[in-house]
């Protein structure tokens, strides 16, 4: 069952509510004292995350005969960006950037199956490195079979689309599915191509750390690198879940249960996600370009 918009914004309110009501002073506090300069480096990442993003969306409609000039893929990547903030769900800006290339293009369905497996590849990364924080993570010992147990489900994930990218047997499948196995075959599943997307993801999922540790560092946090950085995919991985208006409430209360686990301030954590949805926010401006520009 779908989850209304207005219901999404109620939820976002909901939440960021809570945590202001028992956290609200000391988050101010931090807020207002925080280092311009660590600040504008994030912000600057988030120049170099965007052009990575356009660059892989790109890459992935060439591979599909779709074409796309470098100039627009920026210009629409970052008005997709600002959709993700500003509306319910994250996903919207998305189909947007879809739905804009398809005009232009082929097809409406070539490009959406162009953003789907563009946003496949970066979940695909994000899953490994929240796999290489669970493996460090600060607080007590990993248990191992139950990241064996998560390797070994994506290790048959990417079996299993490996082989349907080698098997044809159009006759089997409805049409729909038959164009999609293509497509994923084309952009995502051959050899070579697996490793650029999953290059490029990689360097994505680790600028979004990258500005994350920023924000932190701009608040000042006392404790080691090696405490908080692991928990940074953690975060970003709540934010993902398509309940609030860009992640709001959901990754500040992320923050709020995961920085204690870690010997960390509830306070200190929900300041350094308050302030990493600022900067996303105020990064993802120039798309009013975009629309300034059509």
């Amino acid at each position: 069952m779908a989850i209304s918009p207005l219901l999404r914004i109620a939820l976002t309110g909901l939440l960021l509510g809570l945590l202001m009501a028992r956290f609200g002073e000391a988050v101010v506090a931090r807020l207002l004292a925080a280092q311009p300069t660590w600040l504008a480096l994030a912000l600057a990442i988030t120049v170099a995350q965007t052009l990575l993003s356009a660059w892989r969306w790109r890459y992935t409609a060439r591979r599909l005969d779709l074409p796309l000039g470098g100039a627009d893929a920026v210009r629409e990547y970052y008005l997709g960006n600002l959709v993700n903030q500003l509306l319910p769900g994250g996903v919207l800006g998305d189909a947007n950037r879809a739905w804009r290339h398809g005009r232009t293009a082929s097809g409406l369905s070539p490009a959406f199956q162009a953003v789907v497996i563009e946003r496949v590849s970066g979940q695909l990364a994000m899953l490994g490195a929240v796999m290489i924080a669970l493996i460090h993570w600060p607080a007590e010992p990993p248990d191992w079979r139950h990241y064996a147990g998560a390797g070994t489900g994506l290790l048959l994930v990417l079996a299993t689309g490996g082989w349907l990218g080698r098997v044809h047997r159009p006759d089997d499948q409805p049409a729909w599915l038959g164009r999609w196995r293509h497509a994923v075959g084309q952009a995502l599943l051959q050899r070579r191509v697996l490793g650029v997307q999953l290059a490029t993801s990689a360097l994505v999922v680790a600028s979004y750390v990258a500005v994350y540790a920023c924000c932190l560092l701009a608040i000042g946090i006392e404790a080691p690198a090696s405490v908080w950085l692991p928990l940074i995919p953690l975060i970003l991985l709540a934010m993902l879940i398509p309940l609030t208006v860009g992640g709001w409430g959901l990754r500040e209360g992320a923050a709020a249960a995961i920085w204690p686990l870690a010997g960390l301030s509830a306070e200190q954590g929900i300041t350094g996600a308050v302030v990493y949805g600022l900067v996303c926010l105020i990064g993802s401006t120039p798309g009013l370009l975009t629309l300034l520009r059509r």
